[in-house]
C-alpha cells in the first residue's frame, strides 16, 4: 500500500517535469536563420515588452513561411486589421493586395514555422 501510495505522489512530479522541460523554443526557428533585420525587430518587440506588458508587442508573433523557394516572414497580431506583410529574407514586403490575381503567396505559401511569439499571443489563425 505505501507503494501505491507514492507512486501517486510521483507521478504527478514527473508529468510536471516532462511538461516544463518541454519548451516550446524547440519549435522555433533556430536564431542563426534569421536576417539581421528580424533580429533587431524581434530586440525591439522585447524592449518593448519589459516596457509594456500589457502593449501590442506582447500579443505579436513572427512566422516564417516558404515561397517560390524564398523564406518570407509574416508580423501577426490579432489587434491589427489588415492581413500579415509578408517580407523576404533580405527584407523586401511583397506586395500582395486583395483580389490580385498574379500572386497566390497565401495559397502557396508553405512549411509555416514559429520564429517569434509574444508572451501574450493568441493564434486566431489555427
Amino acid at each position: 500500500m505505501k507503494k501505491e501510495n507514492l507512486s501517486r505522489r510521483i507521478l504527478p512530479l514527473i508529468l510536471l517535469a516532462l511538461l516544463l522541460s518541454s519548451c516550446e523554443k524547440e519549435y522555433l526557428v533556430p536564431e542563426n536563420e534569421l536576417p539581421q533585420w528580424l533580429k533587431d525587430n524581434i530586440q525591439e518587440q522585447k524592449q518593448s515588452i519589459q516596457e509594456h506588458p500589457n502593449g501590442m508587442a506582447a500579443m505579436g508573433a513572427w512566422r516564417r513561411a516558404s515561397w517560390n523557394k524564398v523564406y518570407y516572414y509574416e508580423y501577426h497580431n490579432a489587434l491589427l486589421s489588415s492581413m500579415p506583410r509578408p517580407i523576404s529574407h533580405s527584407g523586401d514586403t511583397l506586395e500582395v493586395w486583395v483580389g490580385d490575381i498574379d500572386t497566390d503567396y497565401y495559397k502557396e505559401k508553405c512549411c509555416v514555422s514559429w520564429v517569434w511569439k509574444g508572451p501574450q499571443y493568441l493564434d486566431i489563425h489555427k
